[in-house]
C-alpha cells in the first residue's frame, strides 16, 4: 500500500504496496532489519521470516472500507498468525512476502450485519522496482480486495476495468496488480489488474447466504 510517511498499512490487500512510503513527493524503499535478509537467500526458503508486526506494526489494526453502499469495518478475527519478510533484490528492488493464517470480521455500519471469521490466509507478494516507480503484487486465495482511497481514482478504475467488486473475496486462484507511480509526485499513474480465478462479491454475503455463489460469483482467466 502507498502510505504517507509514519502511517502503517492495514492487513492484506490489506497491506498492498506496503513496501513503499511517500513523503513530500519522494519515495523510499524500506527493508526493516528484522525481516530483511541477503538476496542470496532463495525466496522459497525459510530464512528471514518474522512475525508480521515486526515489519508492519499496524497490520492487524481495524480499517474502514467504503463498500456495499455504506462503510464496512474490518477487524482481525480469532486467528492472527502471519509472517512476513523483505528481500533486497540484486537489481536494487525489494520483494515483500507474506504467509500464515488470519481471519477477519466484517461489519456493515448501516445494518450491523456481520461476516464472521472470514479466512483471508492467502499468501501474497509485492515486488517494488529499484526506483520505486513500479509495484507488482500477487494476491492468492483466499484473500480480500478493495480499492484504496490513497491511490485515488486510478485504483478504483483498475478494479472496475477488471470486473472486481469494491469488496471482493478471492475464493480461488490469484489476482495480480501492476501499479506505476509518478516519481516526482508519488501519485498513482496507471494500474492494471489481472484476475485468474474465482471472485465473490462480499456485499452479497451479509444477508446470510455466505458460501452460496449463485448470482454473485465471478470467474476469470487472464482477464485484463
Amino acid at each position: 500500500m502507498l502510505t504517507p510517511l509514519g502511517e502503517e498499512p492495514p492487513m492484506n490487500r490489506l497491506a498492498r504496496l506496503g513496501a513503499v512510503l511517500v513523503a513530500g513527493g519522494t519515495m523510499a524503499l524500506t527493508a526493516s532489519p528484522a525481516g530483511a535478509h541477503p538476496a542470496a537467500a532463495a525466496p522459497g526458503d525459510d530464512a528471514g521470516w518474522v512475525p508480521i508486526e515486526e515489519l508492519r506494526p499496524g497490520y492487524y489494526d481495524p480499517i474502514d472500507i467504503s463498500a456495499c453502499g455504506t462503510t464496512v469495518t474490518m477487524t482481525t478475527g480469532d486467528v492472527a498468525d502471519i509472517e512476513g519478510r523483505e528481500t533486497p533484490l540484486p537489481d536494487g528492488g525489494l520483494l515483500f512476502e507474506v504467509r500464515g493464517d488470519v481471519t477477519v470480521d466484517l461489519t456493515r455500519h448501516d445494518t450491523g450485519q456481520v461476516i464472521d471469521e472470514l479466512d483471508v490466509s492467502g499468501p501474497y507478494t509485492e515486488q517494488v522496482s529499484a526506483d520505486g516507480t513500479q509495484i507488482v503484487g500477487a494476491y492468492h486465495a483466499p484473500s480480500i480486495l478493495f480499492p484504496y482511497p490513497e491511490l485515488g481514482p486510478v485504483d478504483a478504475a483498475a478494479f472496475e476495468a477488471a470486473g472486481i467488486p469494491d469488496l471482493a473475496y478471492v475464493e480461488k486462484g490469484v489476482v495480480t496488480f501492476d501499479l506505476v507511480i509518478d516519481p516526482d509526485t508519488g501519485e498513482a499513474v496507471t494500474e492494471e489488474a489481472d484476475v485468474d480465478g474465482r471472485i465473490i462479491d462480499l456485499c452479497t454475503w451479509f444477508d446470510g447466504d455466505r458460501g452460496q455463489a449463485h448470482g454473485h460469483a465471478y470467474a476469470y482467466a487472464d482477464h485484463r
